[in-house]
């Protein structure tokens, strides 16, 4: 009997990183134009030198640091033209790893050039928004193909970007030369360069928050207007206090120098991005001048400052990759983000960018998440961090399916750890004393040191002997039905739920254009009644409520935010139910919703039987 026909198949690309080190001979010349801001195209040109005729694969990223995920917008690259000498090469694309290009450098080639355009979306229906009319953020990681074949770090790249005329810009790349637009920046490897994207325009403010001649560093201001950039002395002063607080805390430095790339804007996509010498931070556009409403956006910068240290200096061993084409693993997630956003709250508390109330408010809202997080019935934390890997739009169930708990479990996580080492010692030792050793080693120096779980352990019990493993093995690997509050409970507190939200919770409503009523009925939902969010088996859940239902009216009258935030309270310890009006597709139905618990909100209440901990972390280091 005949078989059917099998279709041949091309095994995928193997990643440089079982390759013997080989150093790219010569330099790639790498230019972009990013004047054409009102259609937001990028044109490139890579002149890439080649030492011999014959096959060659060429590569867009694919791994992008920082994303922990294959997330490199090769759809987003068009036009793509290869030549040599005038002579246009032909290419293909691999058709299993579609970043990688085929093609052949013909006979007496010396270079190739590769020309290219990167459409950056101009809708947020299309992806995260980059460019507009007036401020772009140019990241390295959509722009620059490479060779199969080198390491990252053995491949030197000369860079050149065009922008508007009259800009203003910032990156962590050195300049050469700067003339009618262009910027010619000095040569790098090319691991230095995907890792130093550069923010520009039309509104730029510049602040020395560090002016040491060894590393100073910058807070660079980009916005939509000009009065968005009118920060206060105060202000800025605060932000000095963060690079002061966190020099106290790792007593290092791992970079040349450093500057917070900052956007403040309504129209380009927010962002928290960490690189070793930079971050990209895209915040509310009244970061400075509505200072008292953006309290929850304070943890930005203190959080990707702390990255400098933790996941670009200290990262784990198994997202340590040599190429953008090797696959990341995120075994240590719970290290790198979960330690992260640990200290990046605790640094915003010591910097007074947020007041010790606003801190402790911050803590109950990841206790309030993490406690009520069905999920973790199912999944244990290490799965989490596969997520970003896996995962493709937005969830159906977040409650149920858990995203990238890693950050806010892993900051009650080490809040736990700290409080503990702090207990066993008597005060004498912290989890600052293990950051110090851990991340402050090779002080000075750029080269990234990976470290496995055992490394930790091994950190941890220099400083306080306990069965550290035991522990976080249990936490991290098992499946826990309870979220991990015992650090709150040991720093002196406890996590209560009242009928009135904390001023930080509200603010947290505002910056997410929702109103949250998940611990009372399950439900997030915005101004207009459309339902952003509903807690597996919350009363929302009984009532057979999804994301993406609108609410039309409550109790017969139109819906208004304060009308349900009104009839949910007033319910409260009675067995009537509140009804809505909702609609999804062309259905509309009437749901009733149990209210009786009323209105719920997280904050922390002190317990006077327990030392406040939490309050002697939160406080400066002097």
């Amino acid at each position: 009997m005949a078989l059917p026909a099998v279709a041949q198949v091309t095994p995928a690309v193997s990643s440089s990183s079982s390759r013997a080190r080989v150093a790219l001979q010569g330099v790639m010349r790498l230019s972009i134009d990013a004047t054409d801001v009102n259609r937001a195209i990028f044109t490139g040109r890579l002149i890439l030198p080649v030492a011999q005729a014959g096959p060659m694969l060429l590569l867009f990223p694919r791994w992008v640091p920082g994303h922990h995920a294959p997330s490199g917008p090769i759809s987003r690259i068009a036009g793509i033209h290869v030549s040599s000498g005038g002579r246009d090469i032909a290419w293909t694309r691999d058709p299993v790893q579609m970043h990688v290009l085929h093609l052949t450098v013909p006979e007496g080639a010396t270079s190739i050039e590769v020309d290219f355009q990167y459409l950056s979306p101009t809708d947020p229906k299309m992806g995260r928004v980059e460019v507009t009319p007036d401020m772009i953020d140019l990241q390295w990681t959509s722009l620059a193909p490479y060779p199969q074949g080198y390491a990252s770090r053995d491949m030197t790249v000369e860079a050149t970007v065009r922008l508007p005329a009259g800009w203003g810009y910032a990156t962590a790349l050195d300049v050469a030369s700067t003339r009618d637009g262009m910027v010619v920046f000095k040569p790098v490897d090319y691991e230095t360069l995907v890792d130093s994207p550069i923010v520009a325009g039309r509104y730029h403010r510049r602040e020395i928050l560090d002016a040491a001649a060894t590393a100073p560093v910058t807070l660079d201001l980009f916005a939509d207007s000009p009065e968005s950039l009118a920060a206060q002395p105060e202000q800025i002063a605060a932000h000095r206090r963060l690079v002061e607080q966190a020099y106290k805390l790792f007593r290092s430095r791992h970079f040349d120098r450093y500057t917070f790339l900052t956007g403040l804007t309504t129209q380009i996509g927010g962002l928290g991005a960490e690189h070793h010498q930079s971050s990209e931070n895209f915040t509310a556009a009244g970061y400075f001048t509505d200072w008292a409403a953006n309290a929850p956006a304070r943890e930005l910068l203190p959080h990707e400052f702390v990255h400098s240290w933790n996941g670009k200096f200290r990262r784990g061993a198994d997202l340590l990759t040599p190429t953008l084409d090797a696959p990341m693993r995120n075994s240590l997630l719970w290290v790198y983000e979960g330690m992260t956003r640990y200290y990046g709250a605790v640094l915003t508390a010591r910097a007074e960018l947020n007041t010790p109330e606003e801190a402790r408010s911050n803590f109950a809202v990841s206790a309030a998440l993490m406690e009520n997080r069905a999920g973790r019935q199912w999944r244990p934390l290490l799965d989490t961090t596969n997520h970003s890997i896996y995962a493709e739009g937005a969830q159906p169930w977040p409650n149920w399916q858990r995203g990238s708990d890693y950050y806010l479990e892993g900051q009650l996580l080490w809040l736990d750890v700290d409080t503990r080492m702090r207990e066993l010692s008597g005060g004498r030792k912290s989890l600052d004393d293990f950051a110090r050793p851990f991340f402050g080693v090779d002080d000075g120096s750029h080269r990234p040191v990976p470290y496995v779980f055992e490394d930790v352990i091994a950190g941890l019990n220099a400083q306080v002997p306990y069965d550290w493993g035991s522990l976080l093995h249990e936490h991290v690997e098992k499946v826990a039905p309870r979220a991990p509050l015992d650090g709150l409970a040991r720093g002196g507190y406890r996590l209560v739920y009242t009928d009135a939200p904390t001023d930080f919770f509200r603010a947290l409503e505002k910056q997410r254009g929702v109103m949250d009523l998940s611990y009372s009925i399950g439900l997030v939902v915005d101004a207009d009644g459309a339902i952003g969010d509903v807690l597996w088996d919350s009363p929302a859940f009984a009532a057979e409520l999804t994301i993406g239902t609108h609410i039309l009216a409550v109790n017969g009258q139109a819906f208004e935010a304060a009308k349900l935030r009104q009839a949910i309270g007033a319910c409260k310890g009675s067995p009537r139910p509140v009804t809505l009006t909702v609609r999804r597709g062309p259905m509309v139905r009437d749901a009733t919703v149990t209210c009786a618990m009323g209105l719920r909100y997280p904050r922390l209440e002190r317990d006077p039987a327990v030392p406040a901990r939490l309050d002697a972390i939160l406080a400066p280091l002097k």
